[in-house]
Formats: structure tokens, C-alpha cells, sequence
């Protein structure tokens, strides 16, 4: 029974430590997602949207999932450079649904006027969604269910001992 309590104990750990690596990873998503509400913007122009389709691998006979992104082009100046990119946010904005995608690409139609926001340290980073959306919070919650999970794993182990 001892065996047993250090094999759970160290699994509850490792679960904790994992999931206290994915917080601090997730707080710095959230805090450099936000950070892009203070840069100064610029005016640009929507250059290119279209859909780009990733098919990830899948084991078995599986078909593969399919991922859509809209990739969005656009130009914009900072002071007398002319920069080009196709950040749309600090977060991934890959979709299983090709309707996500499609709905962003509505929103940027080539020729479109934009405000960039560029970072002033490094204009070439720059977004047109600045801020924090859902997926800069993924890492976060992970991390909080894995902490949580190690937490409450001795918990339960011990509340089973002692109904055994």
C-alpha cells in the first residue's frame, strides 16, 4: 500500500509541475496578447485573403483532421517603411470549421483600409485583431486543469483508502 501512495503522489506531482510550466507559459500568452492594446497603429491596406487548408496526420485509417486558416496579407507604413505581414493576432487562428476561417476573410477583403497595430520596439510585429482572444487563454486553462488534477488526485486516493 506505501508503493501504491508514492506511485500517486508522484504522479500527482509531475501533473502539478506540468501544469505550473503551462500556467507561466499561458500568463505569458495572455500578458503578450494584451500588450498589443498599448501599440500605436497605422493605417494599412488589405493586400490578400485567402484559405489555407493543413491536413494533420492521423494514426490509423483515420481520415486526417483538417485545419482552415484564413491568411490575411496586408501592408502598412511606419514612418517612411513600407512593411508588409499576415499576423492576424499574437494567438494561432487555425479552425476546424471551414466557416471560422471563411467569416475572417469576409471581415478583410483585399483593398480593404485597416489600422495596424505595431509593436514600436519592432514594427515589422504587428496585428489587426489586437488584445487577447480565446485561444491566448489555452495554455492557461490547461495548465489550471493540470494543477487542479494534481491536486486533487491525492485527494481522492485517500478517500478511496479509506472506503477500502
Amino acid at each position: 500500500m506505501q508503493v501504491l501512495w508514492v506511485v500517486v503522489t508522484a504522479i500527482a506531482a509531475l501533473l502539478a509541475a506540468v501544469g505550473v510550466l503551462f500556467v507561466v507559459a499561458g500568463l505569458k500568452d495572455v500578458q503578450r496578447a494584451r500588450r498589443t492594446l498599448s501599440w500605436p497603429t497605422a493605417p494599412g491596406t488589405i493586400r490578400s485573403a485567402e484559405e489555407f487548408e493543413r491536413r494533420l496526420p492521423v494514426a490509423g485509417p483515420a481520415e486526417p483532421r483538417i485545419h482552415y486558416e484564413a491568411v490575411i496579407q496586408y501592408e502598412y507604413t511606419v514612418g517612411r517603411v513600407l512593411v508588409g505581414t499576415s499576423t492576424l493576432r499574437v494567438d494561432p487562428a487555425a479552425y476546424t470549421n471551414p466557416e471560422h476561417a471563411q467569416s475572417v476573410l469576409r471581415r478583410y477583403p483585399p483593398g480593404q483600409a485597416v489600422r495596424v497595430a505595431y509593436n514600436p520596439a519592432d514594427p515589422t510585429d504587428a496585428v489587426l485583431e489586437p488584445g487577447a482572444h480565446a485561444p491566448s487563454f489555452v495554455r492557461l486553462g490547461v495548465g489550471l486543469g493540470l494543477v487542479a488534477l494534481g491536486a486533487c488526485i491525492p485527494l481522492v486516493a485517500r478517500w478511496f483508502a479509506a472506503r477500502l
